[in-house]
């Protein structure tokens, strides 16, 4: 999928809320800027002054996002399955984060990647293993389009998602008026081993994964 223009406006707002307190930055799947992205003129203007940092070009459409977060300030590493990019070789149905990279991250980049593998639970465990502890793990993610992918997302899978793995809620954009994605930030809030979240009526749930899981009522379609 790569970086667009609503990543950029997410990113602002993460940018200003003051969420974004470290430079160490990984991406899942070796991301390109996409022509919505280098096209946004005044919004790149705002991101480039929100970081205090001079902009610079970014190339022609496509190209790596590496100089992006670099101009930023950003120590950028990313993961790809075939180390594209100058990527790390990594398999997300089936690697585990390694000891080097396990806590590593302030920042955990999920641009439309995790849609193509199909071990989700490995795929998502992953996320959790590279972010620190107050990391924060961002999500584009298609929900809706049928030719993308192996999976589309439901609001209600990162909600049960960040109740299961107590993770605060930073920024949640449920697909709505024809978008066919779902941006998330989620961070994670404490070091502990990812849960894998069950679709389960809420007598069922572990007690010790229940509060505050009343908030989820509030969201359309969740019971």
């Amino acid at each position: 999928m790569g970086l667009g223009f609503s990543f950029l406006q997410d990113l602002l707002t993460l940018q200003r809320s003051g969420a974004l307190n470290g430079r160490r930055l990984i991406e899942i799947g070796s991301q390109q800027l996409a022509n919505a992205f280098l096209e946004a003129d005044e919004l790149l203007e705002e991101v480039y002054r929100a970081f205090s940092r001079p902009r610079v070009p970014l190339g022609a459409p496509n190209a790596s996002s590496r100089e992006f977060w670099r101009s930023l300030g950003f120590e950028h590493t990313s993961i790809d399955f075939d180390g594209r990019r100058d990527s790390i070789v990594f398999d997300m149905n089936r690697d585990t984060v390694p000891e080097n990279l396990k806590g590593k991250f302030d920042l955990v980049i999920n641009t439309g990647t995790t849609e193509h593998i199909m071990n989700q639970e490995n795929a998502f465990r992953v996320v959790h293993d590279l972010a620190c502890t107050n990391g924060i793990m961002y999500h584009e993610v298609p929900a809706g389009d049928w030719n993308h992918g192996l999976f589309n997302y439901t609001p209600k899978f990162f909600l049960l998602l960040h109740k299961f793995n107590d993770y605060r809620e930073l920024l949640v954009r449920p697909r709505s008026n024809g978008d066919m994605t779902i941006r998330v930030a989620l961070q994670k809030r404490r070091e502990r081993e990812f849960v894998t979240p069950l679709d389960v009526p809420l007598e069922l749930i572990p007690r010790k994964y229940r509060n505050p899981w009343r908030t989820l009522r509030r969201f359309p379609g969740v019971s």
